[in-house]
């Protein structure tokens, strides 16, 4: 086997190289955001350093994503799964009630357990359309930036490589383990969070788009910190409609951390999957799978050549055109 058949395939290196390349290329945008929100902004306060930081990572992230689509791909950016056509609105709509059915499950029961106990919110009404605001556009951007990294080109690579399998336990299990640095996290909110992502790869694989994934992530955070205040992956919204007092076990509520880290979650998202993996309301329109699936661009050098054209007389070896 020659050295080349090891990392090129139709001219391009394989999947499996194209998914170790765009590692680097992906840490070089969001370290390039960061140098950007420095020079802007300067050091910042939570929240506004999260959310100056997020703003900025989105068009990074599209930059890396171009590169890699164009470069090693020969492939428009849409294809990496924010496409504007097919079913998308749907899908994205599709994904924000299956978010928010997922939360509202996990709430309800919650308090019918006695975990926790719901009361209306004391800000006043213009502080809560502030945030409101603020958390819709943050949430959005923040939620297609993960879907990004984690169910965009990276894992849409991989699945070449290894297969389905392969490629939804690893990029899950890297979800799980990143958000290890938040406060207040437990193994099982690192186990949810994996679980998580399962149900997002699953989204993903059944639309190839990233608009269901979007819609259930973004759903899910909003209702459950701005709606019913509870906390976020181990953070707290200052300001929210609902007032959250929670009191029961850690298992079941999951404390500090918030249901991330319930085991009522861990059923909720299994059952959530089961209705991605199997539901005929989902699945990829022909829009889509023409973008997807369609050949990469050939591209094909042009051949020079070099012609010599000698008189009937130039055949001992003189000058062409000379006799």
């Amino acid at each position: 086997m020659r050295w080349q058949e090891v990392f090129l395939a139709d001219e391009r290196p394989r999947p499996i190289w194209r998914f170790l390349l765009s590692l680097p290329v992906i840490f070089l945008a969001l370290f390039l955001a960061g140098q950007a929100h420095y020079f802007v902004f300067g050091k910042q306060a939570f929240p506004l350093n999260v959310l100056g930081m997020t703003l900025l990572t989105f068009p990074a992230l599209l930059g890396a994503f171009k590169l890699l689509t164009g470069v090693l791909e020969r492939r428009p950016l849409a294809t990496v799964g924010l496409a504007f056509r097919g079913r998308w609105l749907r899908e994205l709509c599709q994904g924000l009630v299956v978010g928010t059915v997922m939360i509202l499950l996990v709430a309800a029961a919650e308090r019918m357990l006695g975990g926790v106990r719901f009361t209306l919110g004391t800000a006043p009404p213009e502080r809560l359309l502030v945030w409101a605001g603020g958390l819709l556009v943050f949430g959005l951007i923040a939620a297609t930036n993960e879907e990004l990294i984690f169910r965009g080109y990276p894992f849409q690579r991989l699945l070449e490589a290894v297969g389905a399998v392969g490629a939804i336990g690893l990029c899950s299990a890297l979800f799980g383990i990143v958000h290890l640095g938040n406060s207040h996290h437990t193994w099982i909110s690192t186990l949810n969070t994996a679980l998580v992502g399962v149900a997002l790869a699953v989204a993903y694989l059944r639309t190839r788009l990233l608009w269901l994934p979007i819609g259930m992530h973004f759903a899910w955070n909003f209702i459950q910190g701005f709606c019913l205040g509870l906390p976020v992956s181990g953070a707290q919204i200052p300001c929210s409609l609902l007032h959250a007092e929670v009191s029961g076990s850690v298992l079941m509520t999951g404390g500090s951390y918030g249901p991330e880290a319930s085991l009522l979650t861990s059923a909720v998202v299994v059952l959530a999957t089961g209705y991605l993996s199997f539901s005929k309301s989902i699945y990829i329109s022909e829009e889509t799978r023409t973008l997807v699936f369609a050949p990469a661009v050939k591209v094909d050098l042009p051949e020079t050549s070099l012609r010599l054209e000698t008189s009937s007389q130039g055949t001992s070896g003189d000058p062409p055109g000379l006799t």
